[in-house]
Order: C-alpha cells, then structure tokens, then sequence
C-alpha cells in the first residue's frame, strides 16, 4: 500500500515538473481536521480518538475535531469517510467493528475493507472474561466446566450480536468443547448494559473489553477471571492473563487506528504515522491511555493493514461457526 501512496505522489510531482509550476503547498494541517468517529461518544472508539486528537492538536497547534458519526453499526462515518476528499482533513477512527469483524460477518459492506488508506493502529482494548462479584466461579476453568454440564442453563451477555463478545465468548466456550448451540446467549445493545445485566445477576458471563469492564470491577460489581492480553493489566495485578488461566489459545481483542480515503498522499499518511509513534512513547500519552483502560500499540502503515488482514483470516471462520455470517 505504501507503494500505490508513492506512485500517487510521484505522479502528482511529474506533473508538476512537466508544466513548469513550482507552487507552494501549504503545510499540512493549516486548517481544522475533523476526526470522525462512527459511534456515539463515550465508546472505547471514541474514547482513542479523543487521546490522539488531543496529541495531535496540541503538537500541531492545529485542532483536531472528533465528530461523532453514530449509525449503522458504525458504518454511516465510515462511508463518509471513504467518500471524503484525499487531502487528510477528513479522517476516521478504524476500528474492529468496522473492519475485520464486520467483513467476517457481513458480505454484502457497502464498501471494500482494502478500499480505504490504513494509517497506524493506536491502541487496543483487551477483552477481560467477568462474572458476577459473588459468583461461585473463580476461574475460567470453572465456567467451562458448569457450561458443559448444563448448558441450557448457562446465560452469557453479548454486547451485541457480531462485536467483540460475540468472538470473544463464542471462541471461549469452543474451545472449551461447550455444545454452544445449547447454551443461553443475551444480547444487549452494548457492553455496558451488558456488563450491567451480569452484575445485576441476570446472567453468568461476559466477555467485553477492558474500557467497558473496568468500571465495575474497580467498583466490586464484577470479577474478572482472565484478561486476553501477554501480560497482566496496569490495576488489575489479581486477573490472570488467558495463558495462565490455562486457554492460551485465546486472541480475540478490540482495536483502535486511524485511517482516511483511498489515495491518501504518503506524506499526510507518515505524519500521522509519526505522530502516533511519537505519542506511544511519550509517558503523559501512555498515562492518559491507562486512566480510560486503553494499552497502547502502535502499528504503523503496513504493519496495521497485515494485522487487519490476519484478523479477518481468524473471525471469517469463526463467524461461520458462530452462526452469525450473512
């Protein structure tokens, strides 16, 4: 992909040397950049765009607006996205649900999971398994274990039908020998009253990401049981990570990145590039990054687009198991 921005860009100067004209461009950003987020605020997508627009504005002098584009399951800012002019004063944040999940779900995207310029992956949000507080579970081997012996009585939350709990827990329960089909699947309009319904007791078991979890478990509502993550979580030192709580297998995770419009220049694309890899490595971003539960991973161009491509590769057969493919 990097190749196709360079070509793009060469041509652009070829022209430019062909007719003779030597014009200036202004640097880039000289005017506002909208940032749009196709969720409504206080997700853990728009939770990342807001740290890095903040990061940017502030390095730039230049803001960076997040605009909040909710609908269709977040592909009404996506599209407005793709349809924007390539100038890099229209961005969105890139996210699983827009990306890999929605294309392992769905065949029939209004657009092209390729057709869009991958910029850098900004952080992740690690999916941790949780149960009520006062649950007779301790372990994730527990769960499994009450799951295959009844199965029809065993409720889990879904934060809906085809995100991250839906991979999370379906891979889980799989991968444990649980007869899924049997079980008792509760679907909820997101995480949160999701994650709400469990500590209410209204049913066993969830799997949702950090950001939405962390709340409730600081708060003693829920017990996290295992963390989808290599190591332990800054705060969370008593929740094992997957590895240890014996199912390493286990790899199913929320992101954040940045992207814009096809044919976006190579020079917008690698100053943001940049920038993110700037901010990854500087403490006041990382700190910010821990108070709202996000862990910070950068990927640059590359490297992001391969990641959203194995990722694909790993949910279109799941999807396909789950059911949930159309």
């Amino acid at each position: 992909m990097i190749r196709r921005w360079l070509i793009v860009s060469m041509a652009a100067l070829s022209v430019g040397v062909a007719t003779g004209r030597t014009e200036a461009q202004p640097q880039y950003p000289s005017k506002p950049v909208e940032l749009v987020v196709g969720f409504a605020p206080g997700g853990g997508a728009d939770v990342a765009g807001r740290l890095i627009a903040a990061y940017a504005s502030k390095k730039w002098g230049t803001p960076v607006n997040v605009v909040n584009m909710p609908g269709a399951s977040g592909i009404t800012g996506a599209l407005h996205v793709l349809r924007a002019r390539p100038d890099g004063y229209t961005l969105m944040m890139d996210v699983h649900a827009v990306s890999s999940m929605l294309f392992a779900v769905q065949s029939d995207v209004p657009y092209k999971m390729d057709g869009k310029t991958s910029i850098a992956l900004v952080t992740l949000d690690p999916v941790i398994y949780t149960v009520k507080q006062d649950s007779p579970w301790k372990s994730l081997q527990d769960v499994a274990a009450a799951a295959k012996a009844n199965p029809k009585s065993f409720r889990y939350a879904l934060g809906g039908i085809a995100g991250v709990a839906s991979f999370s827990v379906s891979q889980f329960l799989y991968g444990a020998g649980v007869p899924v089909p049997e079980t008792n699947r509760v679907v909820f309009t997101g995480g949160n009253p999701a994650l709400t319904a469990l500590a209410g007791g209204h049913v066993d078991f969830a799997g949702q990401q950090w950001s939405e979890s962390a709340g409730l478990i600081g708060g003693k509502k829920i017990r996290g049981l295992a963390v989808v993550h290599p190591t332990r979580l800054p705060g969370l030192p008593d929740v094992p990570t997957a590895k240890e709580a014996g199912f390493p297998s286990l790899d199913v995770v929320g992101w954040q990145g940045l992207a814009g419009p096809p044919n976006l220049p190579a020079a917008i694309v690698q100053k943001w590039a940049a920038l993110v890899e700037e901010a990854s490595k500087d403490p006041a971003f990382l700190e910010q990054a821990l108070k709202v539960s996000k862990v910070i991973a950068y990927k640059g161009p590359d490297a992001f687009w391969k990641f959203q491509e194995e990722e694909l590769k790993k949910y279109l057969p799941l999807a396909t198991q789950i059911g949930i493919r159309k």
